[in-house]
């Protein structure tokens, strides 16, 4: 099943907040429902984009829960488990899956920085304990490690992970991978802006961020490389630059939460550390959203 739950466009998607920055449960209701509507395969909250590490764990649980509750049973739900070492891991991992998360991306303790061995020796004492299939997530810019494929490879033949979130650009890591894992693991791009190479080279879809606002769209794109029309694909993929440039330009994710304010689905601004948007850094994302609606691509709502 773990194969089925992790394929296609699973959005890493923003936590809905109030002007107080306290949750909003019913603003995490409506952002779970556009993204199943529109074409998302499962949902990945608490993530980075979810500013996971701003949150109590008893909150990140109850994202998990509305999340869950909220997708009714139409998409598995991957939850993120970002803590930087073991004890804080399995902490997050109980409390997702009692919160009822279909699976866990879990990061590699990026505190501690081990070596390959190390790598190995922390999901070996997870994985057992926390009794959901994991999908290694692969973010060297956050953790300032390098995982190895020949590591992920054995992380997979000894039953510990399922998958991986490849965050990356490195391409050249990304085929060597794809080479050596089986066909049944998982294998996401994290990459939004080298999402159609990475399909090229084997990922079954991926986790991204700009697919929060447009999971049918990445859906399309990803199908035409699998059909063989990369050109086209990449025709697609690069409509989307001028967003996906105004998402990641300034600190994230607060851009993503404006992007969906500009389409009417106000969420909230992230909390500190991240700032606001400058006046210039709004004006690009406006314009690039602008340009998606007037070409049919984004769908403008109701403010709400």
């Amino acid at each position: 099943m773990a194969e089925l739950m992790f394929r296609g466009l699973m959005p890493a998607f923003p936590t809905p907040l109030k002007e107080d920055g306290t949750l909003d449960e019913d603003g995490l209701a409506r952002i779970v429902d556009y993204q199943i509507t529109r074409g998302a395969s499962g949902l990945v909250p608490v993530g980075g984009t979810g500013e996971a590490n701003s949150f109590s764990l008893a909150i990140r649980r109850r994202i998990v829960e509305i999340t869950v509750a909220a997708a009714t049973g139409r998409v598995p739900v991957l939850a993120g488990v970002l803590d930087p070492g073991l004890g804080g891991a399995l902490e997050s991992g109980h409390a997702y899956r009692e919160a009822g998360a279909d699976g866990l991306m879990v990061i590699p303790p990026y505190y501690a920085r081990p070596d390959q061995e190390g790598t190995l020796r922390y999901f070996r004492a997870l994985a057992p304990a926390l009794k959901l299939p994991i999908m290694f997530y692969d973010n060297p810019y956050r953790t300032n490690m390098v995982t190895s494929p020949a590591t992920i490879t054995r992380l997979e033949e000894e039953g510990l992970i399922v998958g991986m979130k490849a965050s990356s650009t490195d391409l050249y890591h990304f085929a060597q991978l794809a080479r050596q894992v089986s066909e049944r693991f998982c294998l996401l791009s994290g990459q939004d802006t080298l999402f159609v190479e990475q399909v090229m080279l084997g990922a079954k879809g991926g986790v991204l961020t700009s697919a929060a606002l447009l999971p049918g769209y990445w859906g399309q794109v990803q199908k035409l490389v699998e059909d063989g029309q990369v050109k086209e694909a990449l025709a697609m993929q690069g409509q989307l630059h001028p967003l996906m440039d105004a998402l990641f330009a300034e600190q994230f994710p607060e851009a993503v939460r404006r992007a969906f304010a500009l389409i009417g689905l106000p969420i909230g601004r992230s909390l500190p550390p991240v700032a606001a948007l400058s006046e210039a850094g709004e004006a690009r994302l406006a314009a690039a959203v602008k340009v998606l609606v007037a070409d049919g691509l984004l769908e403008k709502l109701e403010d709400r």
